[in-house]
């Protein structure tokens, strides 16, 4: 996937589960731990899950325009670069030699020199420090994750390529993901302008297949056999956030249903045969957890029966009891 949206770290660990046939949600964790995954900003000023080398890769290519395109707003917030050294010498301070923060305990650190993270400004710091390399969220916590200086908490394995092997890595990576896509889905992704997705995919060359209509895919994809009928995706999945058009998983008239308000939140979703059905919610019970599915039209049984499938993929994945219902 190369990277997974996550602002939510309950919601970001079980897209990545869900993609994991056979791992539990403490395997996940586990990949944190050890270094292996972290989450950061590597484009649209967005919380993504990746690997730490995947994140320089596309820091590279993004950090630039998103520190551009949140200068107004940091402006706005008193933050310059200035308070930004203040804030960068503070954290090296506090996380050096291998230590770690709940995001709490840094902003004390921050207020004991001076800076007040209050309104926003401590999230825009935290932001500007992500992009610029130093920091992001790595181990698990008993909530959340621990702020760690990224070079120390997982050593770049390999440099940082040229521009154009970085683009071709990116936009290859996305396709291995969300193919088949159009060059339109992967600009509103990775937020680059068109004339850069083109030049990753010249980069890739024979790689990528051109399908028609737009329509681009990895050459030696893999089969599609062997892919459950139904899925239960959490909240901010890939699958609806992978690409601009999103006709062709989610019938226009039901969009609103998954993203609420167009407040920009979007609810776990009930997939069957490749398409949004509904949305769903968990209830933690002192048995268990349950799993309530609430669909855009009555489903028909096979349809339940794959989303109940799903349920105990989810409750093997979780290590708890699931109980199932249709709204």
């Amino acid at each position: 996937m190369t990277a997974v949206q996550g602002q939510d770290l309950g919601q970001v660990l079980w897209a990545i589960g869900v993609r994991t046939p056979g791992s539990t949600r403490e395997d996940v964790r586990a990949a944190f731990d050890r270094g292996e995954l972290v989450r950061g900003w590597p484009m649209r000023g967005t919380l993504h899950a990746l690997r730490p080398d995947d994140l320089r890769l596309i820091a590279s290519l993004t950090a630039d325009r998103t520190v551009r395109s949140v200068a107004r707003r940091a402006a706005e917030l008193g933050i310059d670069e200035a308070l930004v050294t203040t804030a960068r010498d503070a954290t090296v301070e506090a996380l050096g030699g291998g230590r770690s923060l709940v995001r709490d305990d840094l902003f004390d650190r921050w207020r004991a020199v001076g800076i007040d993270p209050a309104g926003g400004r401590g999230y825009h710091l935290l932001l500007r420090l992500s992009l610029d390399g130093l920091v992001v969220w790595g181990p698990t916590a008993r909530v959340g994750q621990r702020i760690v200086l990224l070079d120390e908490w997982a050593p770049a394995v390999e440099p940082v390529p040229d521009r154009d092997e970085a683009l071709c890595r990116l936009l290859t990576g996305w396709l291995r993901g969300r193919g088949p896509a159009t060059e339109v889905d992967a600009a509103a992704w990775t937020k680059l302008p068109l004339g850069d997705v083109r030049r990753g995919l010249a980069a890739a060359g024979d790689t990528v297949e051109h399908l028609g209509g737009g329509l681009l895919a990895l050459a030696d994809r893999p089969s599609t056999g062997g892919i459950p009928t139904g899925h239960l995706l959490p909240g901010f999945d890939e699958y609806l956030l992978g690409y601009a058009d999103r006709s062709a998983q989610l019938p226009v008239e039901h969009q609103d249903r998954v993203v609420p308000g167009g407040n920009g939140v979007f609810l776990p979703m009930a997939v069957v045969r490749g398409v949004v059905v509904g949305t769903w919610t968990r209830a933690e019970r002192a048995s268990g957890v349950r799993v309530t599915v609430t669909p855009f039209a009555p489903l028909d049984p096979s349809a339940v029966r794959a989303l109940g499938a799903a349920a105990d993929r989810y409750a093997r994945w979780l290590g708890a009891p699931v109980t199932f219902t249709v709204a």
